[in-house]
């Protein structure tokens, strides 16, 4: 039976650390695990950053393909 598992919030793994409960100074999983869910969470919140952005971007060049059709337009028509 492992004393840490990938589902178990930051927070309860930094108390099983900390009141030692099963935890030796030779066992380093605690921080590979925090690390682990410290990155998870930087990657969720940088997804949902980036998935914004590509909204955005898509949006920003529909437009502009929209009004170099536009110009086209205004061109061959004056």
């Amino acid at each position: 039976m492992s004393i840490f598992k990938t589902d178990m919030s930051l927070n309860d793994m930094l108390e099983k650390m900390d009141n030692n409960q099963g935890v030796t100074e030779t066992i380093h999983a605690g921080a590979v695990f925090i690390n682990y869910k410290l990155q998870k969470e930087l990657l969720d919140s940088q997804n949902t950053f980036n998935k914004k952005q590509l909204f955005w971007s898509r949006i920003l060049s529909l437009a502009t393909i929209a009004l170099v059709m536009a110009t086209m337009l205004l061109i061959k028509f004056s």
